[in-house]
């Protein structure tokens, strides 16, 4: 088991973070964190966490990479069979590696398991993020049509726990027109189409969102969401889909995008066999 720890200027509040991973109940946990050049004292917070823990690794880049790159070359170290994003700004509860285990090695199709979480707003206000809209559902097709409306509270799941070798079959999250901006969309979209997603219904997870959050510098418009739409088509592409699978799954990203005349028939009959 790894847990991936993407860091960057979180001195104030990621010792909190890394305390929750030391105290799972899961033993076997490997946790690599990398540090992508803070400006603060971020490092020296991690390398006190590491100090004395040889579960602990820590990567300390010299110049700046983003979040993507940071993440992905953390992915590529990960040596557990199953993995997760333990962002700096997250709080887990103590069984939260435990519960995931389990409700993933009770379906052999999944290949995430993620729980419900409350999200602390900038006032301080905190509600609760659910993300059911994959529940039962068993058809890759349907479960990317599914991810393709972009439903609310999808985030949810990239919080969750992979299976490594799915993540190694996606490959890294990507860049796309729009520079970072939703790569973790098209990421999660080549994932359902792998496996199945199990949800635990009840909060093992806190997100905080803060000045500082990654999401909160993209900003928001057309021409973001169309980059994040034809990210998500490139994923389809890349995945083990049918060639009749991926353009309904298109069609259904860009919406705008008609079948050619000669293979709606086909489409139709791919769709009623595939659907549940």
């Amino acid at each position: 088991m790894t847990a991936i720890v993407p860091a960057y200027n979180s001195e104030k509040f990621i010792a909190q973070a890394l305390g929750c991973l030391a105290s799972q109940t899961w033993n076997d946990l490997e946790i690599l964190v990398g540090d992508d050049a803070s400006t603060d004292g971020t490092l020296d917070v991690i390398r006190r966490f590491a100090d004395g823990r040889s579960n602990v690794v820590v990567v300390a880049r010299e110049v700046n990479v983003g979040w993507l790159a940071n993440s992905n070359d953390l992915l590529s170290r990960a040596s557990g069979e199953l993995l997760f994003f333990a962002f700096h700004d997250d709080l887990v509860h103590p069984e939260y590696v435990e519960r995931l285990v389990h409700a993933l090695s009770q379906n052999h199709r999944a290949v995430l398991a993620f729980s419900d979480l409350d999200l602390v707003a900038l006032d301080g206000e905190r509600s609760s993020c659910t993300f059911p809209d994959l529940d039962g559902i068993h058809g890759r097709l349907a479960r990317g049509i599914g991810m393709a409306k972009r439903p609310t509270n999808w985030w949810v799941a990239i919080h969750g726990l992979v299976r490594t070798s799915a993540a190694r079959q996606v490959g890294g999250l990507r860049l796309n027109e729009a520079g970072e901006y939703a790569a973790d969309w098209p990421w999660m979209m080549h994932l359902a189409l792998l496996g199945e997603f199990v949800r635990v219904p009840e909060s093992l997870c806190i997100k905080t969102v803060r000045e500082g959050s990654v999401s909160r510098s993209w900003g928001s418009g057309g021409e973001l969401g169309r980059a994040a739409r034809k990210a998500c088509v490139a994923e389809v592409w890349r995945s083990p889909l049918s060639w009749a699978e991926k353009l309904l799954l298109t069609a259904e990203i860009r919406r705008s995008v008609p079948l050619p005349a000669h293979m709606r028939p086909a489409a139709r009959r791919t769709l009623r066999r595939l659907l549940p």
